[in-house]
């Protein structure tokens, strides 16, 4: 084993206390509202299997690529997200800026979402009194809509968020992880098995699996499938986050970055296709149309639960509202720890009051967010604006200056010498097609789709 560098290392208090803590929390980081809220819908609107074949293309060559390249920025530099991409050369720090902007906008929205799921998941508990007998678009519009009780909803999410960040990365972030991350998982396969055996579910399943390249038309082209699934592939692996990096910079020498790299994205993706198998196939199966959108989770699925017998639609809602609001909690508390981070280092704050900062200046802002959702912000729906900010602007742009920063500025063989910096004899079997990759094709496609993006968007 090479000896690791001790001055490049952050206090024990701030690493991951070993290789499986460091997976459980990356993995947590990415497996959130992207796999379970985000993904579905998107498929559904998107061509089903058309979709998941670009997704899955996506997440090989540019996911892969750019979050193995932030865990090694990270690592190498042991410092917040800014700082780290200065390490090389001065003013590249600009790309932690941004990273922090696009994280500190998507937990605005995102705590939002939580509050929603924690209001779901309470009225499941109570055998589904909050929706039972209603219209469910009525019911989740009325309640969104509203004023006090999303805000109290959003208030105690990100309550959640704060008290595990204030427990530190080893005893809050890691440890919640690695007890919710195989919660998530069982809860999942729960939901996934009642789905697959309701009747018509078969139709949902082909859907998702069969590709019909005339859905294609309906979807508005193949460019936009592909720019769809660039989107979600960065929206679920949280890449350009600054989240890489900086959970790169908790890791210790002896983390292999690429194998764990490689499991991320295995798991990530098989959560997002599972949770495709639990909820598409339930859809076709009570005769719901799959493309209704961002409402999939909260206007159909209630109407799914609705028609299963017995008590089994209420217990089906409860695993499946808590197993959302397990994703979404370590997948906020990921996007937070990006600006603690900076905050912490940067303005040598206490870290309790860094987390209190930035948690309560999320919270501020989603509040805007919330009362948004009706109509009292000059009728602008600022979740949608920020979400399109976010994932249509920063995020595919940092991208692309990260490829820049790995590929010309720090070099392709100074990065792979960090990530095979765990053994001395083990080597990067990718290493030449990954630089290769990192270089040319990878911000070559992010820039293709990034422009398109900016044209359709102003159509």
């Amino acid at each position: 084993m090479k000896t690791a560098d001790k001055s490049n290392l952050k206090l024990n208090s701030t690493q991951w206390s070993g290789k499986f803590g460091f997976l459980m929390a990356a993995v947590g980081s990415a497996v959130g509202l992207g796999n379970i809220w985000r993904f579905p819908y998107l498929a559904g609107q998107q061509g089903g299997a058309i979709f998941l074949i670009a997704y899955v293309l996506m997440i090989i060559l540019v996911g892969f690529s750019l979050m193995i390249a932030e865990f090694a920025i990270g690592r190498h530099a042991a410092k917040n997200v800014i700082d780290a991409y200065g390490v090389q050369k001065k003013g590249w720090g600009v790309v932690g800026v941004i990273g922090c902007i696009a994280s500190f906008l998507i937990v605005s929205y995102y705590c939002v979402i939580g509050g929603w799921i924690i209001r779901y998941a309470a009225g499941y508990f109570d055998g589904g009194s909050f929706v039972a007998g209603g219209d469910y678009s009525e019911v989740f519009s009325s309640f969104t809509g509203g004023t006090w009780q999303p805000i109290v909803c959003l208030v105690a999410f990100m309550a959640v968020c704060l008290i595990i960040i204030l427990l530190g990365v080893q005893n809050g972030i890691e440890r919640i992880n690695k007890v919710l991350m195989p919660m998530l998982f069982v809860m999942l396969l729960f939901v996934m098995i009642v789905s697959l055996t309701m009747d018509g579910a078969i139709e949902g399943v082909k859907f998702f699996i069969v590709p019909d390249f005339k859905r294609v038309e309906s979807t508005g082209g193949i460019m936009g499938i592909f720019l769809a699934a660039l989107g979600q592939a960065f929206y679920s692996l949280s890449i350009g986050l600054g989240i890489g990096t900086t959970y790169g910079s908790y890791a210790r020498k002896d983390i292999s970055l690429a194998a764990n790299t490689s499991l991320i994205c295995v798991s990530d993706t098989l959560v997002a296709m599972i949770a495709g198998f639990a909820i598409l196939p339930a859809v076709f199966a009570a005769g719901a149309e799959p493309t209704v959108g961002a409402g999939l989770v909260f206007v159909t699925l209630p109407s799914v639960f609705a028609v299963m017998p017995g008590v089994l639609g209420s217990i089906v809602g409860v695993v499946f509202f808590m197993l959302v609001l397990f994703a979404a909690i370590t997948s906020a508390i990921a996007l937070i720890e990006v600006n603690v981070s900076v905050i912490t280092e940067k303005l040598k704050i206490k870290r309790k009051w860094s987390a209190i900062i930035v948690v309560a200046a999320a919270t501020a802002l989603g509040v805007v967010v919330s009362l948004s959702q009706g109509g009292f912000i000059g009728g602008v729906d600022v979740l949608d604006w920020f979400d399109k900010v976010s994932n249509t602007f920063l995020l595919p742009f940092t991208g692309i200056l990260t490829c820049i920063y790995v590929g010309y500025v720090w070099k392709p063989k100074n990065a792979i010498a960090e990530i095979t910096a765990h053994s001395e004899t083990e080597t990067f079997k990718l290493g030449k097609l990954w630089s290769l990759n990192i270089r040319t094709l990878c911000p070559a496609l992010i820039a293709v789709l990034f422009v398109y993006g900016i044209v359709d968007l102003f159509r």
